[in-house]
């Protein structure tokens, strides 16, 4: 008995000593595990992040053999590197080849030890895609980067104050050190008189447990204020954390410090990632962070009036943040300019363009994932205009206005118009929800296997599903509005114009919705200007950026498509509002300057 005894212990002591000896791993950078754009607006261009010595110190003796890269992108030829001087010999090298959109998990060539010396960990990429990606978040040492005029550090630019870059290396080794890393978003926008949330994230960096955060945080250098949060995070588990705050009585621009105090009433291994702030813009009105839902639907899908319930209740319930998009494939609605998006069976449903993810498009997982995406207020608003050019209501003025919470530089966003229609008369849906077998579908069950219904939500034609290059330019101010205009032809199949609706799509540099809006197409406006029909209308012509009046001897006056009034000299191209007074008479005219 004692020699089992002894046998079981001295086994439990083995197991003890080549637990320890196990080394361990963490994810090292300045961003998390989120892709969210794209950085420095360059086909071929080298991106680093900088690793300073008080890091250094505290891994040394580890080592990394495996790099994390998260692009923008497709990109060709990577070559990954680790160095001491961004302008001399790396230490480590690691030709990838090509990589894609999203993160890349690259082995090096060899092992690099951790010396103690600050260092670089770096990649450089060419191809046909501006692919260098960024996170939302911020560090003085996360984006340095060679646009092809030398290595700069953008975070410390003015110009710039770019975001970390999102690079990550696998640090391994025993004993790791107990150290979480606390961020927070930049910038964010709040209503004024309305109770907010703050939020931040912690990453745990370390293999063990954490169960508890010590947090405080300060508003403009006031009393500082400590909260305690529970929590069960293991190794790089990172996790987000809100505070409650009453709001802000004045508008106005507040800053919110965070600090990670402790850990487990423990200090942390290193304090130099455990403080994080946020730009708290205060104003009366913000900007509504809207929820687009594009499915995948036809009227051979006998499961499809799932989402065509789901879109009703959410339009009812949602009016002001919900934007939903029946893409129709396979049957007399189908739109081609959709092609570009697929589904892997039917119904289903991307939010937010977001591919990764596709989802069955029922109301109650719509419901909760439209409150958990709008609670928070983007840092881009999105408004759109959208008018029919005349009583033929072939052509529309439409104009996308997007305002930015703050300076940005090097961004590549772009405009998408998608044109949908409701109402649309004359079709049968497949409904395999007939008589109840398969449960309440919203009143379906009650109607026959081929249900005659007025289709809503029908996308009609998309615009360009990629958006519009320079419809947003690649530097933008804080809140200013950014303006684009322009005019679309009305696709011929559509059944009642009046019920036409137009959704301008901010989309961001992965592809994805960032924000959008969604208006119905209204009447000319220009009918507000006195128009008799009966008079001849002289036949002017544009010249040189002039328009040719020769030949009327009345006054002519020159609208934009915002009703401005233009000098009749240096025209640029567009669409315009020709306005002539003879006497008592009038009439207008709309013409193209190409």
């Amino acid at each position: 008995m004692k020699k089992a005894v002894f046998l079981f212990l001295l086994l439990l002591s083995f197991i003890s000593i080549e637990a320890q000896a196990t080394p361990s791993n963490c994810y090292w950078g300045y961003c998390n595990n989120k892709v969210t754009g794209e950085f420095g607006g360059k086909k071929a261009a080298k991106g680093a992040i900088y690793i300073p010595s008080e890091v250094a110190q505290m891994y040394k003796g580890k080592t990394i053999s495996m790099v994390r890269i998260g692009l923008a992108a497709m990109a060709r030829n990577v070559k990954v590197f680790i160095t001491k001087n961004l302008n001399g010999e790396s230490a480590v090298t690691k030709t990838a080849g090509d990589l894609y959109n999203g993160w890349n998990n690259v082995k090096l060539s060899s092992t690099y030890t951790i010396d103690g010396d600050a260092f670089y960990i770096g990649y450089s990429y060419d191809g046909d895609n501006k692919s260098m990606g960024r996170s939302e978040m911020y560090s003085q040492n996360g984006c340095w980067a060679d646009l092809g005029d030398g290595w700069k550090n953008y975070a410390t630019d003015k110009n710039y104050e770019a975001l970390a870059l999102t690079i990550q290396a696998q640090i391994s080794g025993e004993d790791m050190p107990k150290d979480l890393w606390l961020y927070a978003n930049k910038n964010v926008v709040v209503k004024k008189g309305t109770p907010c949330k703050f939020e931040f994230g912690v990453i745990n960096l370390s293999p063990r447990i954490a169960r508890k955060l010590k947090v405080s945080y300060t508003i403009d250098n006031a009393e500082e204020k400590v909260m305690e949060f529970k929590t069960v995070m293991g190794s790089n588990v990172e996790k987000t954390f809100t505070i409650d705050y009453p709001g802000f009585d004045k508008e106005g621009a507040h800053t919110v410090k965070f600090n990670l105090v402790n850990v487990d009433d423990e200090a942390d291994a290193y304090a130099g990632n455990n403080i994080a702030y946020t730009n708290v813009k205060v104003k009366s009105s913000v900007p509504k962070q809207r929820f687009v839902v594009e499915e995948g639907t036809g009227t051979w899908c006998g499961w499809c009036p799932r989402g065509i319930v789901a879109f009703k209740h959410m339009s009812e319930k949602y009016p002001e943040t919900f934007i939903g998009i029946a893409v129709h494939k396979n049957d007399a609605l189908t739109t081609n300019s959709y092609d570009k998006l697929t589904f892997n069976g039917y119904p289903n449903c991307y939010i937010n363009r977001n591919l990764k993810n596709p989802t069955s498009p029922e109301a109650g997982t719509l419901e909760v994932m439209h409150n958990k995406a709008v609670a928070t207020p983007p840092h881009i608003g999105v408004e759109i205009e959208a008018n029919f050019t005349d009583d033929t209501k072939k052509k529309i003025n439409a104009k996308a206005l997007t305002t930015f919470f703050a300076d940005e530089q090097n961004v590549n966003y772009k405009v998408s118009f998608v044109l949908i229609e409701n109402g649309i008369k004359g079709y049968k849906q497949s409904n395999y929800y007939s008589g109840g077998a398969h449960g309440q579908m919203g009143g379906f069950e009650s109607l026959p296997g081929a249900a005659s219904i007025d289709m809503d939500h029908v996308a009609r034609m998309n615009y360009s599903f990629y958006g519009v290059d320079g419809s947003i330019p690649t530097s933008v101010k804080a809140d200013e509005t950014v303006e684009y205009a322009a005019q679309l032809d009305v696709p011929k199949n559509i059944q009642n114009a009046d019920n036409l609706y137009l959704v301008a799509l901010l989309l961001n540099s992965k592809g994805e919705i960032e924000n959008a809006a969604e208006t119905k197409v209204m009447p000319d406006p220009s009918t507000s200007i006195s128009d008799n029909r009966t008079l001849l209308v002289p036949e002017f012509t544009f010249a040189n950026g002039t328009l040719n009046v020769n030949g009327f001897a009345g006054k002519v006056y020159i609208y934009n498509i915002y009703g401005v009034e233009v000098p009749n000299q240096a025209i640029p191209s567009g669409v315009y509002i020709i306005k002539c007074v003879d006497g008592n008479k009038t009439f207008v005219k709309k013409m193209v300057l190409k």
